[in-house]
């Protein structure tokens, strides 16, 4: 988690704990201009929110545009229905009126130095401090797992925070323990650790039934070396967006599905990129 003074304030809100929020339908007022910090999906999906709520949006990214770890097409998404985009500068301080409301946030440019680990280059604060009024903040970054459970298991825990599993089986250091996804990995996404749950409960299954069974369960689909003997030439077919205007004004869904005709069209579309073989003349 960010740890920055002022956070404290009325108006400052957790990116994960105000998304839940609102989709629980409870009372959220952020006023009419809201700053978001950070790069990632949860800040994108933030600041989204935000706008369909009313308010003007801007976020304050460290590095730039091409540095942030957001799906494109969210931020995309995000810059038509209107959110404004702050990078290469870091938060200093949430600035709060005599009440503990929140009336501004101070942000510090930055440069880019060398790389880091993460293969991006790493943020050097500056001198030049510049502030943004705002009614609220929302905290987009920094996010990391709760190890509290894991220690008090006994699980092994490695240098950066992450626990120790076995590679293939993802059983922890305490046998009959598992684990997966941003447990195991640090941050990274749903589809991710969906993967990491599969993973596991065939290992699971192989302790507790002694018996390889997954194949049996779920039959893995194979497919031979044949080229398609007809080939749709179309580009792959994009569905229906919303219209910007429109996406504000609810939470309906801004990506539809494809039409019968663009489905027909999809499945005809050569997606075997595995195919070594070369097509007979």
């Amino acid at each position: 988690m960010l740890y920055l003074m002022g956070t404290d304030l009325k108006g400052v809100y957790p990116a994960l704990s105000l998304l839940q929020m609102i989709l629980q339908e409870e009372s959220v007022s952020l006023g009419k201009k809201v700053v978001v910090i950070g790069g990632g999906n949860a800040a994108i999906d933030s600041a989204r929110t935000a706008l369909r709520l009313g308010a003007e949006v801007t976020v304050v990214y460290r590095r730039e545009r091409k540095d942030m770890p957001a799906i494109e097409e969210e931020t995309a998404a995000a810059e038509e229905e209107g959110a404004r985009f702050l990078f290469l500068a870091a938060p200093h301080r949430v600035i709060g009126d005599v009440k503990g409301n929140v009336r501004a946030l101070e942000v510090v440019k930055t440069s880019l130095g060398e790389y880091d680990t993460s293969g991006r280059r790493k943020p050097i604060l500056s001198d030049e401090v510049r502030r943004i009024e705002c009614d609220s903040v929302i905290l987009a970054v920094g996010e990391s797992v709760d190890l509290d459970f894991a220690k008090a298991s006994g699980l092994r825990i490695k240098e950066h925070g992450t626990i120790e599993v076995n590679h293939y089986s993802l059983e922890t250091s305490r046998p009959r323990f598992y684990a997966g996804g941003d447990l195991v990995t640090g941050a990274s996404n749903v589809s991710d650790a969906m993967a990491y749950g599969k993973q596991a409960a065939k290992a699971i299954d192989k302790q507790l039934m002694d018996a390889d069974r997954w194949e049996e369960l779920f039959p893995a689909i194979r497919y031979d070396q044949t080229v398609p003997k007809e080939v749709s030439e179309s580009r792959g077919n994009i569905p229906p967006h919303l219209p910007p205007p429109r996406r504000l004004n609810s939470f309906e869904e801004v990506v539809s599905g494809l039409s019968a005709e663009q489905t027909m069209d999809e499945v005809c579309r050569c997606l075997r990129c595995d195919v070594k073989a070369a097509p007979s003349r």
